[in-house]
């Protein structure tokens, strides 16, 4: 997986290089921009032990920020009525808030970080677009706020997203989009130093609303 995941961020990175050689050259078209908004985030664990029968996870409301680029590949008039092929890079940071409560356990707050690279192939249809393509994780951090239960990540992971978004004016976009998991990540769980459960399989997925700025 690892080694998956670094050959396709380089085959990522080395596509965006060559397309910014041909911006500069008057043969592409990037825009750069930023991203702000809203996300809900879905935590399900799976397993056998006592760490995960019964166990519940309450998401709340989280938020994201993204530096984000949009790289004209085809097409994409600057007209009401223009059709375009676009390739969409991405950097996004997101923070939920969960409480769990494993079975027997007091209710424990968690706060989950996440760093993300979506690569999205955007397809846009007069001031309409639709998105999809892999998201690469790159960073997974749990840390205690209340309680004595804490989660530690073992692995990062490969998932997916599915959106839409509207040009509004003068650079503003509204963006929604599902983000899912191919696999379910792997998870310890622990109660101060005694382990709960260990290589815990969870699933993670989110709804995200987001305004944002390209130039």
């Amino acid at each position: 997986m690892k080694r998956f995941f670094f050959i396709a961020l380089a085959a990522a990175l080395t596509t965006l290089a060559a397309l910014t050689a041909q911006n500069a050259q008057g043969q592409g078209r990037i825009e750069l921009g930023a991203r702000a908004g809203l996300n809900s985030q879905d935590m399900e664990f799976s397993g056998s032990d006592r760490a995960t029968a019964g166990f519940a996870a309450d998401s709340r409301l989280g938020w994201h920020l993204a530096a984000v680029s949009r790289i004209k590949l085809i097409g994409g008039g600057g007209n009401l009525f223009g059709i375009g092929l676009f390739v969409q890079p991405e950097i996004v940071f997101s923070q939920n808030s969960y409480k769990i409560q494993p079975d027997g356990e007091a209710v424990s707050k968690i706060r989950m970080q996440t760093v993300d690279i979506p690569v999205l192939l955007s397809l846009k249809v007069s001031i309409a677009r639709v998105q999809a393509g892999p998201v690469f994780n790159v960073m997974n951090k749990y840390e205690t706020t209340s309680g004595a239960v804490a989660m530690t990540p073992l692995r990062p992971s490969v998932g997916y997203a599915i959106g839409a978004s509207v040009d509004i004016i003068g650079g503003l976009v509204i963006d929604g989009r599902y983000h899912g998991e191919f696999k379910k990540l792997k998870n310890s769980i622990r109660n101060g130093d005694q382990p709960l459960a260990q290589d815990i399989r969870g699933s993670l997925s989110s709804w995200s609303l987001g305004l944002s700025w390209l130039f």
